[in-house]
């Protein structure tokens, strides 16, 4: 699930969303336009508002605020820099020194997180990007586990066999486990409890009460 700014509703971008199947939802965020995960927020604008937030100061503000409260945050720069140049007084250099510069800005305090920079074109684009996030951030796309020697404690065991499931990354596994405290209560819940979990939603709360009824067959 993506969690979506209010002031977003006059966007494309979450309708967008809507059509290529991403389940979101609408609150008044503080910080950023689209949260991802408790630990990754990105921030969109359009490429004449980012010139006039460059000029006024309001982007140093928006920069810090992300770099305090998130570890990792994205940027998005959106619009064609030649048109939104042509009329503007500052030049093309100094715009993507900006970027560069923008990209390097960290907070001194709070989580002290990396701002990442990226340029797209359209709001299409802004959503085909947060859609492949979102994928990441959730665990949705096939993983080749990593091998190591490293002894788990029996919580990162846990951690480890829940953030396996579909859907189902580090940051919504601790939750479920939170929530449930065990592997069996987390099994035998119904959809309703599952979904009520806070960042589950009916999506993935659908795609683990298939997997949990599921009946093993060795020919598949």
């Amino acid at each position: 699930m993506i969690i979506v700014d209010n002031r977003e509703k006059r966007s494309i971008v979450p309708k967008q969303l809507e059509k290529f199947g991403v389940e979101i939802q609408f609150a008044d965020l503080p910080v950023g336009d689209y949260l991802l995960s408790d630990t990754l927020c990105v921030e969109r604008k359009e490429i004449n508002d980012y010139v006039s937030s460059l000029t006024s100061g309001h982007l140093h503000t928006q920069l810090y605020d992300l770099s305090t409260n998130f570890d990792l945050s994205y940027l998005i720069v959106e619009g064609i820099i030649s048109e939104a140049l042509m009329y503007r007084k500052i030049k093309r250099e100094a715009y993507l020194s900006s970027l560069a510069g923008a990209s390097l800005k960290r907070s001194l305090e709070g989580k002290k997180g990396i701002v990442q920079i990226i340029n797209l074109e359209t709001a299409f684009d802004t959503a085909v990007f947060l859609k492949s996030l979102n994928e990441r951030v959730e665990g949705n796309e096939p993983r080749i586990p990593m091998i190591s020697r490293v002894k788990r404690d029996t919580g990162d065991q846990l951690v480890f066999i829940v953030s396996s499931l579909p859907g189902i990354g580090e940051i919504r596994a601790k939750k479920l486990l939170e929530h449930f405290g065990d592997l069996k209560s987390l099994f035998n819940a119904d959809f309703d409890e599952i979904a009520s979990v806070q960042g589950i939603g009916t999506k993935t709360a659908s795609k683990l009460q298939k997997l949990f009824v599921k009946k093993y067959d060795k020919g598949t």
